[in-house]
């Protein structure tokens, strides 16, 4: 049997005897390529594999091969939670290290996974254990930072693939070179496919939650199903909302300091620090749909930006119009006077937004429901939704990506 014939065969197995593994192995296109020199890969709504080296190992190394990827596609790697300008390579073995870490993984397959080599603390994790392995010495001298240009350096390894070792009476072991760049290509290939997607991260959680609703775990171990239920609790990432509004980030407040290594030289030389320098206008929904609840974390949300440098932010209130004057916020508070409480329309608070070109962009707090506003401006805009809850954004997510240069995210807490 080929090896894409071995995994369906292991896929229907799972349908009676693991159904959260089937249901995210059913979530993700299972595909071939024979470019890639690791046995399998996840990530952009694929299950990618080898068919060169799966084709040579034992059904129970292949099982387990797939069942690694599929934890990865339960916690969520491959599409959120990446720390800015990762290396892929290390994020790769920051994966490794978590899945070891809560998952019994066969010595055979644990010894091919770089990073568990070295004694972490148990217990933490994605983020943590990529920021030990970041600033471990021992990544940083065996060329970890070579991840970052391995995707460019992958023809190299083409002529360099894995080996088995056929004396492993069946158990497929193996082998990598000696070359550490070449592993290192190995690691980037693993995440090659990574990156943050909002809708995915949302699809999975729907398949988690029905699993804990209906106990339909299989034999997923306890560990590994306290760190996928932990992975349901993500908190939203305030500098990335940021990031949507370009002249946010680019700042010419620059000044050079000794606490970040310059990017060049490391610590020996200073590195660079730019303060965010914001013009954003925020619209709050006040109308009778959106509840006091809602509000609060609303203004929750508002109050973290100045932890992350904004410096100002004008704030409307509106339902069906503008409610009060724009106020100007410059530290946070505590609370807001909610004016309004009438039907919902976002046409005034885009109007508002287009007739002010100095602003860099426009936030919305909502639910969502309410009927597309239509921008009256020909200079680029840039617009960020953020919902209330994450029935709001799956009812209203779809129509709001169809908005050129509108993004979308939601807050997520104890619905």
């Amino acid at each position: 049997m080929t090896a894409i014939e071995r995994i369906k065969k292991i896929s229907e197995e799972w349908f009676l005897t693991e159904p959260l593994l089937f249901v995210a192995y059913c979530s993700h296109e299972l595909c071939e390529n024979s470019e890639i020199s690791v046995p399998m890969r996840t990530g952009n709504r694929k299950i990618e594999f080898s068919p060169q080296i799966l084709d040579k190992t034992s059904d129970e190394m292949l099982e387990e091969y797939l069942k690694i990827e599929i934890f990865r596609i339960l916690l969520k790697h491959p599409y959120q939670r990446q720390p800015p300008f990762a290396q892929k390579a290390l994020l790769a073995m920051a994966s490794n290290v978590t899945i070891a870490d809560v998952y019994e993984v066969p010595k055979v397959i644990k010894d091919q996974m770089s990073g568990t080599e070295y004694s972490l603390p148990t217990g933490l994790c994605f983020e943590e254990y990529y920021c030990l392995l970041k600033e471990n010495p021992s990544t940083k001298t065996n060329g970890a930072n070579f991840g970052d240009h391995a995707e460019k350096k992958q023809s190299q390894s083409e002529n360099s693939e894995y080996e088995i070792n056929s004396n492993e009476k069946g158990n497929g072991k193996v082998e990598c070179g000696s070359n550490e760049n070449l592993q290192n290509i190995h690691n980037a290939q693993i995440a090659g496919l990574w990156e943050e997607d909002d809708e995915s991260c949302c699809a999975i959680n729907d398949l988690i939650e029905v699993a804990l609703a209906n106990n339909t775990w299989g034999t997923v171990p306890g560990q590994m199903q306290s760190l996928i239920k932990v992975s349901l609790k993500v908190d939203m990432d305030y500098r990335k909302m940021l990031s949507t509004f370009k002249t946010s980030v680019i700042s010419s407040k620059r000044y050079l300091t000794r606490m970040r290594p310059n990017r060049r030289f490391g610590f020996n030389a200073m590195g660079n620090r730019y303060k965010l320098a914001t013009n954003l206008l925020i619209a709050i929904d006040v109308s009778g749909s959106v509840t006091d609840r809602s509000i609060s974390f609303f203004l929750s949300v508002l109050n973290r930006f100045f932890k992350y440098g904004v410096e100002k932010v004008d704030v409307l209130q509106f339902d069906a119009n503008i409610q009060g004057d724009i106020k100007p916020f410059k530290k946070a508070c505590k609370a807001i006077e909610v004016v309004g409480r009438g039907g919902t329309s976002f046409q005034p608070a885009a109007d508002y937004y287009c007739a002010h070109p100095e602003y860099d962009g426009l936030i919305f707090f909502t639910d969502g429901y309410a009927k597309l506003p239509v921008y009256k401006t020909k200079r680029p805009i840039d617009v960020l939704w953020v919902l209330c809850s994450k029935n709001a954004y799956k009812d209203n997510c779809g129509w709001i990506r169809k908005l050129k240069r509108n993004r979308v995210t939601y807050i997520p807490r104890n619905e």
